[in-house]
């Protein structure tokens, strides 16, 4: 862990025990929320070439969270710890990472187990709260990852206003990531090939505003330093035809270099816009997404994923001058008395992607899920999903075939909440 987030810890460490010496109300602790989840993985990944070596892992994972309530005092105070460990249960590419287990490039294999820590002070007076330590912000700038065993995690501060009646204001600093196979907090930097150079944090605003009780909007902004900007604005529109609802998103990103602009210039928009129709048991989704530009969408190191890029899937579908049509469809078994079991299909396919000398470039992916979460009896809690993905890409680095693949993941997980 660095110096910086060592030091950041301790502050949090210190804060919490003057609040302890504190008279403490009942809301600190009896507002708070302890949970434990055990969570079960199984993931394998073959690929079409025989070049490209095939990789998977089987891993058990438990995560103890706890959340705490605030302190009734005027600057309310509170506390969120986790502690996330990670076993490796078995492995037939024990030498290929998986990308889900730490890798011992020493020994040329994935490591026996690992754990992760995080701490986040929350502080919070009338509409404003703070939180500073771990983050898993869900924002168009930057989203945690919870896609493999353990989480990627992000570290720094978030403060957010509700002052002004439906507007809710967002600002924040991060510093750091914790990449879902490591358990380092690391600094921030772009997904590329070729040598890593750091950003010093990323910087970010959101704005989002419900103009009526059907119709919001949204303006982000981020600024990583010295490596890209990154503007989105977002449109989202719900409304009730009979039984049916609908649902309508607009989205935009734009993205270009910054400061001493570390990987270059960097020249990606991405417009989308997105349907989603749900009536009785069926929920089924179509969009369309257009990237612009001569650079990929940027995305940053450690896993975390761009979940507002609306074609966004296990192939991230963020390559130049790409346009991508999508469609999923979920059925939901609860009227045939079998409560929590879904299906769901889903179908991308993205073409002209911008590669010179590569003509009628192109990828598409295959998803198939079965989902069970039953939420009844002694059952509730429990959650099991079996994912199978046929991912198809024309080309790959130069005018090598690409690396089309079939993935499967089957995960049983169970949350006490105590």
């Amino acid at each position: 862990m660095s110096k910086q987030l060592k030091l950041t810890q301790s502050a949090i460490i210190s804060i919490f025990a003057s609040a302890a010496t504190m008279q403490l109300h009942a809301d600190f602790l009896e507002d708070s929320k302890t949970n434990l989840n055990l969570r079960n993985f199984y993931f394998d990944r073959s690929f079409d070439q025989e070049r490209q070596p095939s990789f998977g892992s089987w891993t058990q994972g438990a995560n103890l969270i706890f959340e705490s309530g605030y302190t009734d005092t005027p600057l309310q105070v509170g506390i969120d710890a986790s502690i996330r460990y990670a076993v490796l249960v078995d492995s037939e590419h024990r030498q290929t990472s998986d990308l889900i287990m730490p890798y011992d490039t020493a020994k040329g294999e994935l490591k026996s187990n690992y754990t992760k820590y995080g701490v986040t002070l929350k502080l919070k007076a009338g509409n404003t709260e703070l939180k500073v330590g771990e983050l898993l912000p869900r924002t168009p700038i930057v989203y945690f990852d919870e896609s493999r065993q353990l989480v990627t995690s992000l570290a720094g501060a978030i403060l957010e206003n509700k002052d002004i009646e439906n507007l809710k204001v967002t600002a924040g600093r991060i510093t750091h990531s914790n990449a879902r196979n490591d358990n380092k907090y690391r600094k921030l930097s772009l997904m590329a090939a070729g040598p890593v150079k750091e950003s010093d944090g990323l910087n970010l605003l959101g704005l989002d505003y419900q103009l009526t009780s059907d119709l919001s909007s949204s303006y982000w902004f981020g600024q990583l330093e010295d490596i890209y900007q990154q503007h989105y604005i977002g449109i989202n529109y719900k409304t009730q035809l009979n039984q049916a609802k609908v649902k309508f998103d607009l989205s935009y990103f734009y993205n270009k270099e910054d400061g001493d602009a570390y990987y270059g210039k960097i020249d990606s928009q991405a417009l989308g816009g997105m349907t989603t129709f749900q009536y009785q048991n069926h929920l089924f989704t179509f969009g369309l997404q257009k990237n612009i530009g001569d650079s990929s969408f940027p995305l940053l190191t450690g896993y975390s994923p761009q979940l507002y890029l609306q074609a966004w899937s296990i192939l991230t579908f963020n390559n130049p001058e790409e346009t991508i049509w999508h469609f999923s469809y979920i059925y939901d078994f609860k009227n045939w008395n079998l409560p929590g079991v879904k299906v769901r299909f889903a179908y991308h396919h993205g073409e002209g992607i911008q590669r010179p000398g590569l003509a009628d470039n192109r990828e598409s992916e295959r998803v198939f899920s079965l989902l069970y979460n039953p939420n009844k009896s002694w059952l509730k809690g429990l959650g099991f999903e079996w994912r199978y993905t046929d991912a198809n890409i024309k080309y790959g680095a130069g005018m090598q075939p690409g690396k089309s693949f079939v993935e499967n993941r089957l995960i049983t997980s169970y949350t006490f909440k105590f």
